[in-house]
């Protein structure tokens, strides 16, 4: 293994040590989200709770799905309403651009229902979109969509994909 090989192994694996080290050493009591008690080692939904908090997407080209994604959402639920941003990129064979916008809406039962209102290349949009909690944050049911008074709409009587978003911290590392 030449040296640059080993320098660059060496650095990959204390990132990687950094990165477990502060998600297990971070403040657990602020948290947002709740994780109800588990002792029979089965793996628990979160229940989405009021505060702040911060996930993230990203999904690689593939044949099936030739377009790169990657999102960040920053919100906060007070009282069963959403608010926050969204923002992201993607990248295909014949476009890349990015997009970003609010989200404005409801947590009910674990699922949020909100609108995203972005701009996407100089135009305005607006999406209907609903997530439920997960293990490890929060899924995007991705149904189908239809155009309904200006807003595209889930047609949610057709199959969906999920679309895992993780949880993460919202402030940057430095």
């Amino acid at each position: 293994m030449s040296k640059i090989s080993r320098i660059v192994l060496v650095i990959l694996v204390i990132v990687a040590v950094a990165f477990v080290a502060s998600f297990f050493l971070r403040d657990k009591s602020a948290s947002p989200v709740s994780v109800a008690e588990n002792t029979d080692n089965t793996q628990v939904v979160v229940q989405l709770a009021d505060g702040r908090q911060c996930y993230t997407y990203s999904h690689a080209a593939t044949t099936e799905a030739p377009y790169t994604v990657s999102e960040f959402i920053d919100m906060t639920i007070t009282d069963g309403v959403v608010a926050g941003t969204k923002k992201g990129t993607q990248a295909g064979p014949d476009m890349t651009n990015g997009y970003e916008g609010t989200i404005t809406g409801t947590l009910s039962n674990n699922t949020i229902t909100d609108i995203f209102s972005y701009t996407i290349e100089g135009s305005q949009n607006k999406e209907k979109e609903i997530y439920r909690a997960s293990v490890v944050g929060i899924e995007k049911l991705r149904y189908p969509l239809t155009e309904a008074a200006g807003i595209l709409v889930p047609v949610t009587t057709e199959d969906f994909q999920v679309l895992s978003y993780v949880r993460i911290g919202c402030e940057a590392l430095n």
